[in-house]
């Protein structure tokens, strides 16, 4: 199938999206891009928790969390192609000063995932932050962003805008849960706040292996087969489940032995911060993926073998990341500003 909603009404908008091709769009669409891919947004993401706004960015990075998996499940049961799986024709390779670059991308299609993270992350923060700036900044990337994929080949135009719409649904579907019961989590022990993380995790999880088993009977596209390893890889159900259980488990025990205070108005601490955490991120992020890549050499004997990989990989990243890292600001802080 090609566009999932649209049909050959969506060939043709891309089409005609891709025919205004040109050097400018092409530098700054695979510019653009590349901000919505999870590695430049994760380090976006943990650096403003480290240093900008703790409890608001804890908030966005749930937001994030059920957002992308939702959007996983979503992909997952109807398995459509992307464009240039569907027709070659619309594989777009750019060359940008000398260096060309052939635009590509794993898993299925529908919904778009760098959409609807746009969607998740601007409706929350439009929830809170309504000054020109942000409103400005928001819009342009919550509109180029999504474009971009279409331009470059990679998402139909059903993509993007289900994905804008997902996101925003998931982030304002939030908002209502955090009003009517935020209070009631909030005021639970920290042993349930850590049950109950981990059980929400195994939800998600479940919820994917739903997902998967609905996508082997469900005749949307192509049939897969729940015993194929590429089905279990493309699916990729075990990363965001194992960050909502890592996270909060980190977060409790960062609130009760650590309780980080955001200092914005020293710059020494920010940069501290800043520096450890950008190292510790792209670290962590590498070897999650060498984690993965050993795990896929297992596939086959076991079809669910990166799922668990990445499951606990994640886990131990995220509680690291909310946790861990933040003790060792405070160790290091202590012994800088110890005078």
């Amino acid at each position: 199938m090609s566009d999932f909603l649209f049909g050959p009404i969506g060939e043709k908008l891309l089409e005609l999206i891709q025919s205004f091709s040109n050097p400018v769009l092409d530098l700054y669409f695979g510019i653009i891009t590349t901000l919505g891919d999870t590695l430049p947004i994760l380090i976006i993401i943990i650096l403003l928790y480290y240093t900008i706004n703790k409890e608001f960015i804890n908030k966005v990075i749930y937001v994030l969390i059920f957002s992308a998996h939702l959007n996983t499940v979503a992909k997952i049961i109807f398995h459509n192609p992307r464009p240039f799986q569907y027709d070659i024709k619309y594989q777009k390779i750019t060359n940008v000063f000398g260096m060309e670059t052939t635009w590509s991308a794993g898993g299925y299609s529908f919904p778009s995932g760098h959409s609807n993270t746009q969607g998740a992350f601007w409706g929350y923060v439009f929830s809170r932050y309504r000054t020109p700036v942000y409103i400005i900044l928001g819009f342009l990337l919550l509109t180029t962003i999504p474009l971009s994929r279409t331009y470059l080949g990679v998402h139909w135009p059903s993509d993007i805008l289900i994905g804008v719409l997902f996101g925003l649904l998931i982030a304002y579907s939030f908002l209502y849960a955090e009003k009517r019961y935020g209070e009631s989590l909030r005021n639970q022990s920290n042993g349930k706040k850590i049950i109950l993380g981990f059980c929400a995790s195994f939800g998600l999880l479940i919820l994917g292996l739903i997902a998967l088993f609905l996508g082997t009977i469900l005749p949307f596209n192509q049939q897969i087969l729940i015993t194929d390893p590429f089905v279990w890889d493309e699916a990729n159900i075990g990363t965001y489940p194992g960050i909502l259980a890592g996270f909060i488990a980190g977060q409790v025990l960062e609130k009760k032995y650590v309780d980080f205070k955001i200092r914005r108005e020293n710059k020494k601490i920010i940069a501290i911060r800043s520096i450890i955490g950008l190292v510790t991120v792209i670290v962590l992020y590498l070897v999650a993926g060498k984690i993965e890549d050993l795990a896929t050499e297992f596939s086959d004997q076991i079809a669910w073998s990166t799922t668990i990989a990445n499951y606990f990989s994640y886990l131990l990243i995220a509680f690291f990341l909310a946790f861990i890292i933040p003790w060792i600001f405070t160790k290091i802080e202590s012994l800088i500003f110890s005078d």
